[in-house]
């Protein structure tokens, strides 16, 4: 199997195995290719690196040491930080998570969280380097970052999105607070955000609405698309807990982990001043384009030059285990690894294409550190 280039990363075929599930990708309106196999990582082996307490004198925290090529660490997080359902890379290459303090998601998750509940986290010592958002949100599970260090979190307890600028002060609030609903001024359940360069925003709303809602910089809605499963075979546009959103800006394309559907779906993102780079920005925002079928739920998903990564947890019939993804969208053919890597909820890629993963239960962050092509 020939390598696979991710960014400015390669991935060596001497750390897949066979080929054992075939992963369709299915295009519409342009070039049909369909997906080689998905290979399970043979070394599953983590390298774990503890937290340790620090001196109050100490600056950083002693933790992740020097990486090696095709290894993975975890980043034991400290007492304080709970479960990192959202994580996010800035412009400095700092781990941001949002996390939820002690709260879990259950029938007693009631009250605004009086705790920190953002942490900015050094990737090479594992140090805590910031701690903000005491008493701003109840159920935090969404983050994105996006080109200017503004962080874009979703709060699925108050039913809002909150725009915050570099220095985590709030510059823009959607929704009613603690008031679900589905109109144009309400959301249900909120979970990811996407940003595009020209300020125009995707929200997945989300557990309860299953529709995906675009905005201008300023808030406005623009438009919006998406319905519930109408039947056991759920049609294209149709969600079951729209999850995760990444957004291919050259390709004016926006991909919706449908989670529960167990499968990616890509439509057209419409976006503004885009004629220019692609055809499919004179197609109306929604409309459906491609998507990959029968992978498992899938928690997250984010894309890097063209090649699109995704967390999935176990399928419905337990056929399929959890793992992590790489795909290249200009081919279809997708490679697996950290096979049975449980309860990831989130992920983000760094420049050089260090992979992160946000598990919960245990709450920890995973680092994959792949070979480059410089080696």
């Amino acid at each position: 199997m020939p390598s696979t280039a991710f960014g400015n990363v390669l991935f060596s075929p001497s750390l897949f195995s066979k080929p054992s599930l075939v992963f369709q990708w299915h295009e519409r309106n342009f070039a049909a290719r369909v997906g080689s196999a998905l290979a399970q990582l043979q070394n599953n082996q983590h390298k774990e690196i503890p937290y340790e307490e620090k001196a109050e004198n100490e600056q950083e925290i002693e933790g992740i040491d020097e990486l090696k090529d095709e290894e993975s660490y975890v980043l034991q997080l400290p007492p304080n930080i709970g479960q990192a359902p959202g994580i996010a890379l800035d412009p400095l290459n700092r781990l941001v998570l949002f996390h939820r303090s002690g709260r879990v998601w259950d029938e007693l998750s009631l009250g605004i969280i009086p705790n920190t509940t953002i942490a900015v986290i050094d990737t090479e010592s594992g140090a805590v380097l910031e701690e903000h958002g005491k008493n701003m949100f109840y159920m935090p599970h969404g983050l994105t970052i996006d080109a200017h260090g503004n962080s874009w979190l979703t709060d699925v307890g108050s039913h809002q999105i909150h725009k915050l600028d570099k220095d985590f002060k709030v510059i823009m609030s959607l929704g009613e607070k603690l008031v679900p609903g589905s109109d144009d001024k309400h959301f249900c359940k909120p979970t990811d955000v996407a940003i595009a360069s020209t300020g125009e925003f995707f929200v997945a709303d989300g557990y309860c609405n299953s529709r995906i809602m675009k905005f201008d910089r300023e808030g406005k809605l623009l438009s919006q698309f998406g319905q519930p499963d109408s039947s056991e075979s759920p049609r294209n546009g149709e969600f079951l807990v729209p999850h995760s959103l990444t957004l291919i800006e050259d390709l004016n394309l926006l991909c919706v982990a449908d989670r529960e559907n167990e499968r990616i779906q890509c439509f057209s993102a419409g976006l503004e001043g885009a004629q220019h780079q692609h055809r499919r920005a004179y197609v109306p925002t929604g409309t459906f384009f491609t998507k990959a079928e029968n992978i498992g739920r899938v928690f997250a998903i984010r894309e890097k030059e063209h090649f699109l990564v995704g967390v999935t947890n176990q399928d419905q019939g337990g056929q399929l285990e959890s793992q992590v993804f790489v795909m290249d969208m200009n081919t279809g053919r997708a490679n697996s690894f950290a096979k049975g890597l449980e309860n990831a909820h989130a992920l983000a890629i760094s420049e050089n294409g260090d992979i992160y993963v946000s598990q919960i239960e245990p709450n920890q962050i995973v680092k994959f550190s792949i070979a480059t092509n410089e080696n």
